[in-house]
C-alpha cells in the first residue's frame, strides 16, 4: 500500500524508492573515510595519539595518511608496495610480541583462512593498552582476493578476540542497498533487482588489557 495506506505504489514510485535506498550510502562519504573517522574516534577515546601502527593487508592503499602521528608498517602476504613487509598474520613469530600500539585491517578478515590464528597473533603483537580495529563483512558478494572464506557477526569478532576489552562491535548497514556488481574478474551479472542488495559490514574494536 501507499504511504497513506490508500492505494498500491506505482512502478515509478517503487523504482524511485529503490534509487533513494541505493544512494543513501553517498550521504556518508567514501567508505574508507567513514571507517577511518570511526577508528580515529575510538583511538582518541582510548587515549592513543602516537606510537607504532601495524596495518594488515593495506596493499597499494594503506591508511597511514589518516594517522600521521603513528609510525606505520604495512603487512601483506605479497610484496604489494615499497613499504610492505611480507608476512602471514596467522603465523608471524619473526615479529616481536607487544610491538604495536594500534593494529588495523579493512576488508581483510574475510580473506584469512584461519582468522582465529590471526586474532591470536594480533593480541600477541599489541602492547598492553593497545587498540585493534577491524572492519570486515557480514553480508557481501563473493570476491576472491586471492580467496574469500568467511562472513562475521559482531559476536563472532568478539569470540575471535576473546580476552580483549570489547569497546565496539556493531553491524554497519550504511551500504546495505548499494548496487555492487564488481569489476574485472569479480564482476557478476545483475539479477532482476539490479545486483547484490545486502551489503552489511561489521566493525570491531578491542583493547588489550594492561
Amino acid at each position: 500500500m501507499g504511504a497513506n495506506g490508500d492505494r498500491p505504489l506505482t512502478a515509478d514510485e517503487i523504482l524511485s524508492g529503490q534509487r533513494d535506498a541505493e544512494d543513501a550510502h553517498k550521504r556518508f562519504g567514501k567508505r574508507q573515510n567513514r571507517l577511518m573517522r570511526l577508528a580515529q574516534k575510538l583511538m582518541e577515546d582510548a587515549g592513543i595519539s602516537n606510537g607504532r601502527m601495524l596495518e594488515i593487508g593495506g596493499r597499494q592503499n594503506p591508511n597511514a595518511v589518516f594517522f600521521p602521528s603513528m609510525q606505520h608498517l604495512n603487512m601483506d602476504i605479497a610484496a604489494t608496495g615499497p613499504d610492505t613487509v611480507v608476512g602471514d598474520i596467522t603465523h608471524c613469530p619473526e615479529i616481536e610480541s607487544e610491538s604495536f600500539d594500534f593494529i588495523l585491517s579493512i576488508d581483510v578478515f574475510e580473506h584469512i583462512d584461519k582468522p582465529w590464528l590471526a586474532a591470536r597473533q594480533i593480541v600477541r603483537l599489541l602492547k598492553p593498552g593497545g587498540l585493534t580495529f577491524h572492519s570486515t563483512l557480514f553480508s557481501w558478494r563473493y570476491h576472491a582476493c586471492p580467496e574469500d572464506y568467511w562472513r562475521f557477526t559482531p559476536s563472532a569478532m568478539k569470540l575471535l578476540f576473546d580476552g580483549m576489552q570489547h569497546v565496539h562491535a556493531e553491524l554497519d548497514a550504511t551500504e546495505r542497498r548499494r548496487n555492487i556488481t564488481g569489476t574485472g574478474k569479480n564482476f557478476i551479472e545483475p539479477d532482476p533487482f539490479g545486483g547484490w542488495r545486502e551489503n552489511w559490514r561489521v566493525n570491531y574494536t578491542g583493547i588489550k588489557p594492561s
